[in-house]
Parts: structure tokens; sequence; C-alpha cells
């Protein structure tokens, strides 16, 4: 078993251990928000899998796999909600590309679908973090520098479900838009260099 300065003696040559919260998303422009806005509120991420298809094959008395393909899921992004919607409607917007609500046509691939890239951020080199808004509810921070570690493309991807958000008088915090995005593919891309990240999260929990 490793011991806890042999890992710190990896971890340095490393560059540090990767955190989740260090993650930077690049959507398109659409509904006239800006793409940086989007980064910014965006407060969760999934990095994409894929699964590898396979059918049983026998041989005498054994099974064995054989693989014929591969899938890829859905991913969800979570963005939090100013006063204006802004994530939600951006979503809308994008949703209106995809079917007229009104006539039920589908709109052309190449109006809707799009990439969106989605970034594992080294440990930035300088940063600052301050709390604002009534009781100091909303935190807002930013970083620069370190570039990213592991960076992803989903190919042909456009929002599938746009997540119901729940208002109640007994619920307290602040209001999230969550969607899942299908896509056809994914690929790895060169990493990027650095960045000025930021990002706005709530400290009520």
């Amino acid at each position: 078993m490793a011991s806890i300065d042999e890992l710190k003696s990896l971890a340095t040559r490393r560059n540090g251990l990767a955190r989740p919260n260090q993650f930077l998303v690049e959507l398109p422009a659409i509904g006239g928000i800006s793409p940086s806005e989007m980064n910014i509120l965006c407060t969760r991420a999934s990095l994409p899998d894929k699964q590898i298809l396979t059918s049983d094959r026998r041989i005498s008395m054994e099974f064995e796999k054989i693989a014929y393909g591969y899938a890829v899921p859905d991913v969800s992004f979570s963005f939090l909600a100013m006063n204006d919607y802004g994530p939600r409607r951006y979503f809308d917007s994008w949703r209106s590309r995809i079917i007229d609500e009104e006539t039920l046509e589908v709109g052309y691939k190449v109006d809707y679908e799009f990439p969106v890239k989605i970034h594992q951020l080294k440990k930035p080199i300088v940063g600052f973090s301050r709390n604002i808004g009534p009781l100091n509810a909303i935190n807002i921070s930013a970083t620069v520098g370190g570039g990213s570690v592991y960076s992803v493309e989903l190919i042909n991807s456009f929002p599938t479900t746009i997540q119901a958000i729940d208002l109640s008088n007994e619920l307290d915090g602040l209001v999230e838009v969550s969607v899942q995005m299908s896509f056809t593919n994914w690929r790895s891309i060169e990493a990027s260099q650095d960045f000025i990240n930021a990002s706005v999260s709530s400290v009520i929990g």
C-alpha cells in the first residue's frame, strides 16, 4: 500500500489532484445570452461516458461477450437562475429551434445541433472569492491561469429535457435550471491554455 509521502510526491509531479469544482463549459451563443454568462452560472456538469455494447456468443459450453458497438448516454447540466431567468430562457430558445410548439414542425439539424465542450481544469494560479447579497447568500469566485487537463467535445448536441423547477413557500435557497443533453458522439480534444474562469454558487444549505 502506498504511503502518504508517496501520494504527495506523485501529486506534485502530476500537478496535483483533479477537483470536481474546477471545470468550464462552452455552450453555443443562443437567444442573446453569451456563452461566458452560461459558464459562470453553471453549477454542475458531467463528463460523458461511453458504454461498449456486447452480445453473448456460445462456444461449446462457455459464453463469451462480443463487442458490436457503443452507446453514449445523455449528460446533465445545472445552472443558477438570476431574476431574469436567463438560463431557462436560453434553453427555451434552443428548444424552439428543435420543434415549433405551434406547428409541431421539426427544425433542420444544422439549426439546433451544436458542439458543447467541457473542460476539467488545473489548479488555478490565483483566485478570489466573495459573498454578496442578502445574508451573503451568493458566492462569486474567479480564478486565473492553469489551463485544462482533460477536455471533451459533445458532437451534434442539443437539449432533450429541460427539467421542471419546483417552487414552494417551504423551500429556501436559489433556483436552478437543470437540463439533459443528447449527442451523437463525443471525443477528447486538446487541452486548453491558460484561462479566466468565474462561478456563482449558493452558500445556503
